[in-house]
């Protein structure tokens, strides 16, 4: 239905028209919308653009915690002594530590140095805290392969360049091929008394080997005497307990104490006897 001046009649449905302040809000809910949506599409270019820029950034370092930093490096340190093997192709050195409840960590021993009069052995370790602080503090056997036999060269610690003691398996019996006695591996030491290293024995009798400084070994009064090879050695001791055999080579004094089993008794001619059946060549 059309009014006089040709427009639609606003009157459609017989209803009143709506005001015309009802379109405005409508209006301005659209327009809100199309802003809000448009700063959404410009959030999320500038987000891709950001992180575009991020991935051509260099990377920053990153910062490594105390826990994480690495391990202090090796230290030399000074070896007790060495046991040279009877072909003269290897040596045993022992190292430890003072440090209380500490131990040696990777330890690991090499000829850092050598010619005619002298071979140079260093240890590197890393000390740290002992898993058993009972057993914390013993000296450490380390296999030092030589490129030749040591001969009559001096071997000499890297750490202080003086000569620790060192003992030769030649002048001790061959008690690794004896079959009748085994190598206790708990009882071996180095300390700064010497050398030590136990065997179990027939019957379950019990041989020490020992070497130390002849300058610093002290022996019992002399019961008897026993001659060992190209040596002589003195005999101390008594039935009663335990006999030991004591002989010098050069400035070292080496002995062999045989223990019997737990109430028994060896005589003196038993010791003497079983003294002479080792291997002394």
């Amino acid at each position: 239905m059309r009014s006089d001046d040709g427009l639609p009649d606003l009157m459609v449905s017989g209803n009143p028209p709506e005001p015309l302040s009802a379109d405005p809000p409508r209006r301005h809910g659209r327009v809100t919308l199309a802003v809000a949506a448009a700063a959404i599409g410009l959030a999320l270019v500038g987000s891709f653009f950001l992180r575009q820029q991020r991935a051509t950034d260099p990377v920053a370092p990153r910062q490594v915690s105390a826990r994480e930093t690495p391990a202090e490096a090796p230290s030399t340190l000074a070896w007790l002594s060495a046991l040279v093997a009877r072909d003269g192709t290897s040596v045993t050195v022992y190292a430890g530590t003072s440090a209380e409840c500490g131990e040696l960590v990777q330890p690991q021993a090499a000829v850092v140095e050598q010619d005619g009069t002298r071979v140079v052995i260093a240890v590197k370790a890393r000390t740290g805290r002992a898993t058993d602080c009972t057993t914390s503090g013993g000296a450490i056997p380390l296999v030092v392969s030589l490129p030749e036999p040591l001969g009559d060269r001096v071997l000499r610690d890297a750490a202080t360049a003086l000569p620790p003691p060192a003992y030769f398996e030649r002048d001790l019996p061959g008690l690794s091929s004896d079959k009748r006695w085994s190598p206790h591996p708990g009882r071996w030491a180095s300390t700064d008394d010497g050398w030590f290293q136990g065997y179990n024995g027939p019957g379950g009798s019990h041989l020490l080997a020992a070497a130390r400084r002849t300058a610093e070994a002290g022996r019992p009064a002399t019961v008897g005497t026993l001659t060992i090879g190209a040596r002589k050695g003195v005999i101390t001791g008594g039935a009663e307990g335990s006999w030991t055999l004591w002989w010098a080579a050069g400035e070292v004094t080496y002995s062999l104490r045989l223990t019997p089993v737990e109430g028994g008794t060896i005589s003196l001619k038993q010791f003497k006897r079983e003294m002479g059946s080792l291997n002394w060549n």
